[in-house]
């Protein structure tokens, strides 16, 4: 057999068909790394360019990371009553959104099948794998808001169960800035993986983190390449040893994701957004890929949509060494503690170094209408330059942008005129 890729074309599809289906499952395992388990963790800033944890961080909420680790008992999280937007997603290992907590109550996770009695005021929520991420959101309306938000935080608790049942003091909750580790850049060292590393953590993370029941054909038919729970790989199987194969097969990947992700948008005038199954994807294997790889941690629709734009209204890709108009003819419609945002992100989706510290507008930033009730921002690179309008920061080297619209009325959608983006 020849070791070229394009001799092993089944076999590569194949091994493509597995790193599509398995790279979500691989990359919660990254994320869960750079955080300590069962224990909140609060972020008392807003993100800035130096986080890389994630890739396209909001800069409207305050975080509040979980990483819940079902291994020996169900998880108690209590949350308080607020006066504004705060929600807790809750995704499996695999990346979908099982359940989305907007309530003040006390909720015990608990792995699905686990029969262990509750007390009766903690609302069940089931878990469909060991592992799940929890990232909590809560809006901070300004400098002036902090402590409103840090005392919502820390009326959050979160313990096993046996300790909740005790009524032991506990206070499992610790800050982002010392807890979160640097040292992995979860997108980056997931690109980095070969053959081995990659398909032998898959099918390491698989025994505790199962497939679903729908998943069954397509773990039957990667079975035959060694990937599964309780599989034992052998990169030998893919006949690649100077690797370049493996490389190939990253290029398609990346390419083959985007376009599936293309196929989910849905068009906002110059924006695109991606559409449902989003945050639940079933069997949308490649698509739960594609935004892993450039929004992980994305909500459902109902909770929020995330429009990209990455060109203007002639459709020319943004130059960041020009400057660009952004134009609301009216502002995003919402539902009741709804808000909007667009924040702007370098080639590498993470937030631009300014030196404004500034990387969105919203609706809480201090901007001035128009007259007419219109908004106009000045995009630009040059953050010294003088302007009457609202300056958001881009990059020289490109850049693209995100709105974000939380609780969005999407029947008003339907007919609303979404913002326009002209060269100055």
């Amino acid at each position: 057999m020849n070791n070229t890729y394009e001799s092993n074309e089944e076999l590569w599809a194949l091994a493509e068909e597995a790193y599509i289906f398995s790279y979500p499952l691989v990359l919660m395992d990254m994320t869960a790394k750079t955080l300590p388990s069962n224990t909140l963790v609060h972020a008392r800033s807003l993100a800035t360019a130096a986080n890389k944890s994630v890739v396209t961080m909001n800069v409207d909420t305050l975080y509040t990371q979980i990483i819940v680790d079902l291994k020996n008992e169900p998880m108690i999280l209590t949350l308080p009553q607020t006066d504004r937007f705060m929600e807790m997603q809750i995704m499996d290992a695999w990346s979908n959104t099982t359940a989305v907590v907007d309530k003040a109550g006390i909720y015990a996770f608990v792995k699905k099948g686990d029969a262990t009695k509750l007390p009766e005021n903690v609302i069940k929520v089931e878990l469909p794998t060991r592992i799940s991420w929890v990232l909590g959101r809560v809006i901070l309306n300004g400098s002036y808001d902090l402590q409103n938000v840090i005392k919502i935080q820390d009326g959050m608790d979160i313990c096993p169960l046996s300790v909740y049942l005790s009524g032991e003091a506990h206070n499992n909750a610790v800050l982002a800035g010392k807890a979160i580790r640097t040292d992995i850049i979860p997108v980056q060292d997931v690109a980095k993986m070969n053959a081995q590393t990659f398909f032998g953590l898959a099918n390491e993370l698989m025994t505790d983190n199962p497939p679903a029941d729908a998943d069954t054909p397509k773990t039957d038919k990667i079975a035959s390449l060694k990937v599964g729970a309780g599989l034992i790989f052998d990169q030998a199987i893919l006949n690649d040893e100077n690797g370049d194969g493996w490389k190939t097969m990253l290029k398609k990947f990346y390419t083959d994701i985007a376009a599936s992700a293309f196929s989910f948008c849905k068009k906002l005038g110059i924006w695109n957004y991606f559409g449902e199954p989003i945050g639940d994807f079933k069997t949308e294997y490649t698509y739960r890929a594609a935004v892993a790889v450039s929004g992980f941690g994305a909500n459902t629709t109902e909770v929020a949509i995330y429009p990209k734009c990455v060109a203007d209204e002639n459709g020319e890709k943004f130059d960041g060494k020009k400057d660009y108009i952004l134009h609301f003819e009216t502002l995003p419609p919402v539902l009741n503690k709804g808000f909007w945002s667009i924040t702007a992100y370098a080639n590498d989706d993470f937030l631009i170094a300014n030196p404004m510290d500034r990387y969105c507008v919203n609706d809480r930033s201090d901007f001035k209408l128009n007259d007419d009730g219109s908004l106009d921002i000045l995009l630009t690179s040059n953050t010294s330059a003088e302007s009457d309008m609202y300056i958001l920061p881009t990059a020289e080297d490109g850049f693209h942008l995100f709105m974000r619209i939380y609780l969005p009325d999407m029947k008003a959608l339907e007919t609303w005129n979404p913002p326009t983006i002209k060269k100055k």
